[in-house]
């Protein structure tokens, strides 16, 4: 039996692993606004939130990695972050609008 080689998914595919967990947490909050919105804005909500997510949480990544002081305006500046940082936050910032403008493409269409 042959051991997983947790280094070469964490150096090769954090990126995907990390665009699966947004698309996950975008379908639960998806679900929690589709109590008050239809299905289409939840969609967009949902996808929205979990892109702001990524992006709130490589900037605290950044932050500490630096040792930022407060009040942490700096930390908007993404061309400053790390090649790892950058990698988790735009290929899912990325889906996430991708999948935003399919949503709204097709709406249009319907129209």
């Amino acid at each position: 039996m042959s051991q997983i080689d947790w280094a070469y998914i964490q150096r090769e595919w954090d990126w995907a692993g990390h665009i699966v967990e947004a698309l996950v947490m975008a379908a639960i909050v998806t679900l929690i606004f589709r109590l008050i919105l239809t299905w289409r804005a939840a969609g967009v909500a949902g996808l929205a939130f979990a892109a702001g997510h990524f992006h709130g949480r490589e900037k605290r990544d950044y932050e500490i990695s630096v040792q930022m002081p407060p009040p942490h305006l700096d930390g908007y500046l993404m061309w400053r972050w790390s090649w790892d940082q950058a990698t988790d936050f735009w290929p899912t910032a990325l889906v996430c609008l991708a999948l935003i403008a399919l949503i709204a493409y097709r709406a249009k269409r319907r129209k």
